[in-house]
């Protein structure tokens, strides 16, 4: 498999188990509505959003290690399909020992960490008609699954080190469907927390023992080599890893704080419709950054064996290709966005213009960072953990403040501003830099290029609005989305693909249709 078609099937298969997860997440949630009582069904909610956070847990070691085992498997050349030589499989295996033991601590210690606090938390809650020591065993139960998820953590490492990217994700989509289901059983059945935290850690064995088995099968070498516990390892991750769990948790803080602001300052009752269109835009960041989160691992395969060239054309392509997402979508919103919200969400569910514009500005330029700093991060350069840090607590603290002034739109400008004044400039300039592109080059080959697509389509919705007159919202939405789809499509022909790949498109069609 080429390296292009192990990119684009990474980034399907991250959108496979995204989907698959939320689409058996719908049918769930209606049913747990529908078997357990209110009381006992917010604590469900709330024990798994909590559970859903212990992923800072990790300590940014997966990152690091992943990227570590990558850099071994580039020594012996960047060709995904190429053998390894006795040097990278003896450090290969060697990571894989020491990440092993690495993550045996962090089992225990997240176990400990999780159930205590969650412990204190749960104990100042005030239940009516659920025994708080059901609640604790729950939750102890749920820790317990994370504890068994980390300790397959290496493994899942070793998958996408040496390239299998996308696996690891399809493993655990078809994991989760499984537990997913066995939770519905349970719900329909009649049980209540403790059951269905039990069919979690049935999950958690299981994804344990698959991704095992994948891994054994597809690298069998690597496992059954004897690795050693290597210090000198753990002492030059330990430094990397501290610095990617500082980012993610400057990052949570950016994310993940906008609704406490809310319901302290505005009440619940504006907390949804902000939530939503958020979800909405966010949701679009994910699409268009999928295909940097899937090339990071081969980006050290072409760094260690100094292929520059390779790793500037990847560059250009995922932030062409989240710069148009972005941008298309962009435009999508600002011709179709009240007709958007009011047939998804009902009449009066739309946060206004102002707050949606807000997001888009922020998340298209959060694109382009996370483009550039997962880019910069696969060589093995962890810089941006001040600038991640310095942004969340300025976003907390100008969230707060304008959020006195300007309601809504204050606490989004909040997040604007912050990153504006930190990732929003320092990642496009230090990332390029490590990289060794030049700014020029990167304003010309990819910036002024997809904004002059965004003009162009601007001005053919302008001409369909002005030339229209439709009364209908869904047939307006559909105009500007078959407008806005063509535009993309035209726009990833020209700038994204490469001529040898639009040959081979164009061959096929002319043998279809002969």
């Amino acid at each position: 498999m080429s390296l292009t078609r192990r990119i684009f099937f990474g980034s399907a298969a991250s959108w496979f188990s995204r989907g698959t997860s939320i689409f058996l997440g719908l049918i769930l949630l209606p049913i747990l509505f529908r078997a357990l009582p209110k009381e006992e069904l917010g604590i469900w909610l709330l024990l798994g959003q909590s559970w859903a956070t212990l992923g800072i847990l990790d300590l940014g070691f997966g990152v690091t290690l992943t990227r570590q085992i990558a850099f071994a498997k580039g020594k012996s050349g960047s060709d995904p399909e190429c053998d390894l030589n006795e040097t990278s499989l003896q450090e290969i295996a060697d990571l894989v020992m020491t990440g092993q033991r690495i993550y045996r601590y962090l089992s225990v210690i997240s176990f400990v960490i999780a159930f205590g606090l969650g412990a204190l938390y749960l104990n100042s809650l005030t239940l009516e008609h659920v025994p708080v020591q059901r609640v604790w065993i729950a939750w102890g139960i749920l820790c317990l699954s994370f504890s068994i998820n980390t300790l397959a953590t290496p493994w899942a490492c070793l998958l996408q080190g040496v390239g299998y990217v996308g696996w690891d994700a399809i493993i655990v989509s078809f994991v989760n469907t499984l537990t997913l289901i066995g939770q519905i059983a349970v719900a329909l059945l009649g049980g209540g927390l403790v059951s269905l935290a039990v069919v979690a850690v049935a999950g958690a064995f299981t994804q344990r023992l698959a991704i095992y088995t994948f891994a054994f099968k597809k690298r069998p070498e690597l496992l059954k080599m004897q690795g050693m516990w290597k210090h000198n390892q753990f002492k030059l991750m330990v430094p990397l890893a501290s610095r990617a769990w500082l980012t993610a948790s400057g990052a949570a803080m950016i994310l993940y704080t906008d609704q406490f602001i809310i319901a302290s300052f505005q009440g619940t009752a504006e907390l949804p419709v902000y939530r939503a269109s958020w979800i909405l835009v966010h949701n679009l960041t994910v699409l268009a950054v999928t295909f940097a989160m899937a090339s990071g691992v081969f980006i050290s395969h072409l760094w260690q064996d100094k292929n520059y060239t390779q790793v500037h054309r990847i560059l250009e392509r995922n932030t062409r290709i989240g710069w148009l997402i972005m941008l298309t979508t962009t435009a999508v919103l600002v011709f179709g966005g009240e007709e958007l919200f009011t047939l998804w969400l009902g009449p009066g569910n739309f946060v206004g213009y102002g707050v949606l514009m807000v997001f888009v500005l922020t998340e298209t330029l959060e694109t382009q960072s996370y483009v550039i700093a997962s880019t910069s991060r696969a060589t093995g350069d962890e810089a941006f953990a001040f600038s991640s840090l310095a942004a969340g607590v300025i976003k907390i603290t100008s969230s707060v403040y304008l959020a006195h002034q300007f309601g809504l739109l204050g606490i989004a400008l909040g997040t604007t501003i912050a990153l504006l004044l930190t990732n929003h400039w320092y990642i496009p300039k230090r990332g390029l830099e490590r990289l060794n592109y030049s700014k020029k080059s990167y304003l010309a080959k990819v910036v002024l290029p997809c904004i002059a697509v965004f003009c162009a389509l601007s001005g053919l919705l302008s001409l369909m609005k002005l030339w229209t007159h439709v009364n209908s919202p869904m047939i307006h939405l559909c105009l500007v989305l078959v407008i806005s789809g063509v535009c993309f499509i035209v726009a990833l022909w020209f700038l994204v693909m490469e001529p040898m790949q639009r040959s081979s498109i164009i061959s096929r069609i002319q043998t279809f249709h002969a």
